[in-house]
Order: C-alpha cells, then sequence, then structure tokens
C-alpha cells in the first residue's frame, strides 16, 4: 500500500488528544446522599459486573483508538500501486499520399477515398471514451497530420483532416513508406496494443504488421509514358521510348512530335506506332529512328525538343507525355595556340571531344601566335609564345610562358634547365590535381614564376611553383610553367588527368542530364557566376555552385545563366512521375517492420472506500458498547 497525501497521517496527532482526555477524565464526583443502604445492598451485584464493564471500557477505547486511525489514513488517500494492460482503442492510420494515389474514377481519387475511410474510422474509434486517433501522412517526407487525438477533442478531427482536401495535400513522388513506420512506433512505443492502419492503392504480398486497406477502384487503369532516351550514335539519334499499359489490355498509340531538327526553325516531324498491352506484358520499349518520322527519313543529329504523348483518357493524365530536351549541344569553341605545337595538346583536346560528345560539340581552331585571338572561345590554350593580353571571356591556359600577357597576374622571372631525373612536389589541393602524383613527372626545364596575381600553387620544383591556378568570377586562369618538350608529364597519364579535370572544374555542364523523376536531386553548375531554375514550383536563383535541386512536380524546367562571354546560354530538363507510381497494378514485395515493446500503464486503486467502511464499523461497534453500558 502506498499513500498519496502522506500529509493526512498528521490526523494521527488525534489519538494523543483521545488519550489525554481518558487521563484528565475525573473517575468520581462528589455527591451528599441520604442513606448508603441501597448501595451496600447491590455491592454485590457489582462486584460480579465489574470485569465486564472493565472489559467493555477497554473495547471502546480500542475501537476509538482505530476510528481515529482509520480517519487518519483516509485522509493520507491510501492506495495499492496496479499495473494494467494500455487501451486497444487506438488507430494509426497511415495515408498513401504518393502519386499513384491520384488515379482517379467516378470523379474521386484512391487520395480522396482514402480521406473518406479514415474519416470514418475516426468517428467511430472516437465515440467511445477510450478513443485515440493518429494520422500519418506519407508522402515524400512521412509527418503526423493529427498525433494522438483523444475523444475528448473529436470534434477537432474533421477539421484537421480536412486541411489535406484544401491543400491538394497529395504528392507526385514515392511514398516515404520507411518514414511513416518510424512515426508509428513512436505511438506503438506507448501503446504498443495500437492498431496501424495502411489505406494505400498498392497491392503488397506481406503485410506485416499493418492492417492494409484498398482504397483502388476495380475500374482503375493507365497508360503512361514511362521514359524517353535519346542515343546518339555516329551522329545521328535514335529514341528509345519505354511505355506502359495497366490494369487494361488494348491497344495504345504512341506519338512523336519533333521540333527544329538539324537546326531547322520551323515545320514538325512526326512519327507514330501502335502497341498492345496486356495483363502479362504491361511494359514495352518502342524506339523511333530517323526514317520513323516524316519529312523523308531524314537523319536526325540534331533537335531542340521531342514531345513524347499518348491520347488516352485513362485514370491518371498526368504521365502520359513526356517531353525531350539536349538534342543540341552546346557548342564549346577551343583556340591553340603554339609556335611550336605538339601532338600533346592535340591530342588530348580531340579525346575530349569524343568523351563529352554528349555534353558538348567541342570546336577546335589550332592557329599560329600571330593568328591567336584574346575573345570569342570558351578556352584559350597559349604555348611557348604568350599573347599581349590575357582573354578575359574564357578559360586560359598559359604553357611554357616566355612572357606575361597583361592582367595575367604573374610575372616570368628565367627559365631553368636542370637534372631531367628530377620530379615535383605536391602543393595546395585542388580539383585540378584530382588523382595526379607528381612523383611520376619529370622535368628537364622550367620558368620561374612569380605570382602576383593571387593563384594557388599546385605543383613545386625545389620550392618554385610550376603548377599554378585560379578561379575567380573574372579570371579562370592555369600556368603551366613546364616545356613538355622536355619533360614526361606529356607522356604520363597525369597530363590527360590534368586536362580533363581543368574541362570538368572550369567548365562544367550545367545539367547532369535532361530527364528526371520527381524527387530525384538534380545538380546545377555554371559556367558563370550564378544561374536561375523555373519551373512548376517558381523561379529560383543560385549565387553558390555547384548547387542541388529536389524536384517536386512534374513538367518542364529551364536553366538561364550568362557566361564568361556575357552570352546567356538557356538549357531545359523534363521531371516526370517515377515509374513505380505510373504502375498502379503493382504489387510490392513487403512493409516494414514495425518494433515495440509491451506497454502497460502503472495506476493506483483508491483503498479510500475500504477504510471508511472500517471506520462505520467501528463506529457502530463502539455505539453498541456504549449503549449497553447504560443497561
Amino acid at each position: 500500500m502506498t499513500l498519496l497525501l502522506p500529509l493526512g497521517l498528521l490526523g494521527l496527532l488525534s489519538l494523543a488528544v483521545l488519550i489525554l482526555i481518558y487521563v484528565l477524565r475525573p473517575n468520581y464526583q462528589q455527591k451528599l446522599v441520604s442513606s448508603t443502604f441501597v448501595w451496600k445492598l447491590s455491592l454485590k451485584y457489582r462486584k460480579n459486573r465489574l470485569p465486564i464493564s472493565r472489559l467493555r471500557n477497554l473495547l471502546i477505547l480500542i475501537f476509538q483508538i482505530l476510528l481515529l486511525a482509520c480517519m487518519a489514513v483516509m485522509m493520507a488517500q491510501p492506495a495499492v500501486p496496479v499495473v494494467s494492460g494500455t487501451s486497444k482503442n487506438e488507430k494509426v492510420a497511415i495515408i498513401d499520399a504518393s502519386a499513384s494515389m491520384m488515379v482517379a474514377s467516378e470523379n474521386q481519387t484512391r487520395f480522396e477515398r482514402a480521406l473518406d475511410e479514415v474519416q470514418a474510422m475516426a468517428n467511430e474509434t472516437l465515440s467511445h471514451e477510450d478513443g485515440v486517433v493518429s494520422v500519418i501522412l506519407a508522402d515524400s517526407d512521412a509527418h503526423f497530420v493529427i498525433s494522438r487525438l483523444t475523444s475528448e477533442n473529436a470534434a477537432q478531427f474533421e477539421s484537421q483532416l480536412s486541411v489535406l482536401r484544401d491543400e491538394n495535400a497529395c504528392s507526385y513522388g514515392s511514398a516515404d513508406i520507411d518514414g511513416a513506420a518510424e512515426l508509428a512506433e513512436q505511438v506503438l512505443q506507448i501503446n504498443s496494443e495500437a492498431e496501424v492502419l495502411f489505406y494505400t492503392g498498392t497491392e503488397y504480398i506481406n503485410k506485416g504488421s499493418f492492417n492494409v486497406v484498398d482504397v483502388s477502384a476495380d475500374d482503375d487503369w493507365n497508360a503512361a509514358v514511362l521514359n524517353v532516351t535519346p542515343v546518339l550514335n555516329e551522329n545521328v539519334y535514335s529514341f528509345s521510348v519505354e511505355v506502359g499499359c495497366f490494369g487494361v489490355s488494348k491497344s495504345v498509340t504512341v506519338s512523336c512530335e519533333i521540333f527544329g531538327v538539324n537546326g531547322s526553325t520551323s515545320g514538325t516531324r512526326t512519327a507514330q506506332k501502335e502497341l498492345y498491352f496486356s495483363d502479362n506484358n504491361a511494359q514495352q520499349t518502342v524506339t523511333f529512328a530517323s526514317a520513323d518520322f516524316s519529312g523523308g527519313g531524314e537523319s536526325i543529329s540534331s533537335y531542340t525538343e521531342m514531345y513524347v504523348h499518348i491520347d488516352e483518357e485513362d485514370s491518371f493524365q498526368r504521365d502520359n507525355w513526356f517531353n525531350v530536351y539536349g538534342g543540341t549541344r552546346p557548342v564549346l569553341k577551343v583556340q591553340y595556340s603554339s609556335s611550336s605545337a605538339n601532338n600533346f595538346y592535340g591530342g588530348v583536346l580531340r579525346t575530349a571531344r569524343t568523351y563529352y560528345n554528349n555534353v558538348w560539340d567541342i570546336q577546335i581552331d589550332q592557329v599560329l601566335p600571330e593568328n591567336a585571338k584574346t575573345e570569342g572561345y570558351d578556352l584559350y590554350i597559349f604555348e611557348h609564345t604568350m599573347p599581349e593580353v590575357t582573354p578575359a571571356d574564357g578559360v586560359v591556359i598559359f604553357s611554357n610562358p616566355d612572357k606575361a600577357p597583361e592582367g595575367s597576374g604573374f610575372n616570368v622571372l628565367g627559365v631553368n634547365e636542370v637534372d631531367p631525373d628530377s620530379t615535383l612536389a605536391s602543393g595546395t589541393s585542388s580539383p585540378i590535381t584530382q588523382y595526379m602524383d607528381p612523383t611520376r613527372i619529370k622535368v628537364a626545364q622550367y620558368s620561374t614564376i612569380e605570382n602576383t596575381g593571387g593563384y594557388d600553387e599546385l605543383f613545386y620544383y625545389n620550392g618554385v611553383p610550376v603548377l599554378l591556378a585560379k578561379n575567380q568570377p573574372d579570371a579562370k586562369i592555369v600556368i603551366l610553367a613546364i616545356n613538355l618538350n622536355k619533360s614526361t608529364f606529356s607522356v604520363v597519364v597525369d597530363f590527360s588527368i590534368m586536362m580533363f579535370n581543368i574541362f570538368d572544374y572550369y567548365l562544367p555542364a550545367t545539367l547532369t542530364g535532361h530527364s528526371f523523376e520527381v524527387g530525384e536531386t538534380v545538380s546545377l553548375n555554371a559556367r558563370g557566376e550564378s544561374l536561375s531554375v523555373s519551373g512548376p514550383e517558381g523561379s529560383e536563383t543560385f549565387d553558390q555552385l555547384p548547387a542541388t535541386i529536389v524536384a517536386a512536380q512534374p513538367g518542364d524546367y529551364t536553366v538561364t545563366q550568362i557566361n564568361m562571354a556575357g552570352a546567356t546560354i538557356v538549357e531545359q530538363f523534363f521531371v516526370h512521375i517515377p515509374n513505380d507510381e505510373s504502375n498502379i497494378t503493382r504489387r510490392a514485395d513487403r512493409l516494414p517492420t514495425l518494433y515495440s515493446e509491451t506497454t502497460e500503464v502503472e495506476g493506483n486503486e483508491d483503498l479510500t472506500m475500504w477504510f471508511a467502511i472500517a471506520a462505520l464499523v467501528l463506529l457502530c461497534a463502539e455505539w453498541i458498547l456504549h449503549s449497553r453500558e447504560n443497561l
């Protein structure tokens, strides 16, 4: 037994008062009587009753003490600790908010049906006094919508759930089921008896501890363009189109419209193919080659945009089209100027042209120093003989410089002949020297460079910098103070590594691709100081590059930037519904496992009533003894 209010035991002080009363009470009274004859006559009877009177008085005292003790314990609120199981009338509703929940039939989406089901479940659960309901929205980042709402606040449930209807809370991506399971486990840690219900249109083979509520309709079906992949082979494009039809067997026509073919500013070429789908053949890939398009079969070497679509009135329209970009590669102009040209730069530039074929249209001009230009190119390579001024509109490589051009930020102090077995040493870490090993590079001649322009010194020879670089908004320059004709640098792998590092560092591709799924991270880079992205979600400008965005809605996105030459460059990419979400009849393997330990509720059983009954019994007994005393 425990006492919830121990101060109530102060009532035991009444026992001392009772004992004091008995001590101070007089045992006799002085009275005048006319005769003692009657007393003498009854003396023999009194002697016989005296032991009984003493026993009765002792019992009265004991009962009074017990009565006061019971009342004091009642004031201290006696209780017995008890442990009981948690309530089974608690529900955790997880609502699938993935793109497939926007599939509609009879003017109602799966998501809306799920909300109706959750509302009905909550009305039933909260109609009982011990009812508790939680709601988790499993969109791209699962979160609580309602957390452990009790029957006392049942009136608030409908208004809180209606927010999901008003804000069209269903996402265009995949559901964060694992995150939703982790949130459900938080409730199960409080009440392991809570039931977890998952409202979805996806069928799961292994449901685990979830109670899956199917909100799909029998007539749901969906035709979708899942993906389009441009394939460039020998400078000619073909297109691999992935198509799906789920929930019905039928023929579907896939249509393509391609714009800006081979630089044309007018006219559209079209192509169509019909495919038959069944339950056993719900996904197919079809290839569109140049000959499939109208216009006489002219080979497609470039295009500005292609629109692929399926014109069907299915249950989900947002995946019935696909826009294809990236068919016109940006031109990257390179000038190689040398008074004693070699195959080292020319060879690596031709290799880069092939390697970056899907990213850049690299155009290489090899000129003599007297014909070299200092504007109009994206990459300048000056070897041996330097120009009078430093180009300001592109990346510049000064290789074995004989002098310092105006605005370059360095000085050439002299040329040094050294032991041909001498190797280099590392300096400041840089993306330009990533994967390079300076100990593999031997030099016989180098120039002494005075660094006056804030260059990072990447490689040294005996403490003298021989590879320097800087990356500033108005100056992207690399200085290689080594004569390649008197070095092993050009014949070891490190030279090619350095050149490709320069491309990736100073001339990055703005986009790593031109199509992404909703929820996928898109990497962005720029050849200028900033870029902006506009799309279905609005516009955003990025000054810190590289940057990333997570596309939350399907549709077209436009990336705009201004390069070092001041030219505006516009590129586009398309974001589509995840393929798994387009497959509205898919069967998933399993749901996450829910972990929880059995929970119990600790409480107290009130004993006040029992002590009150005991006090009443003692009071009655004491009254009976008093009444017998007067007989």
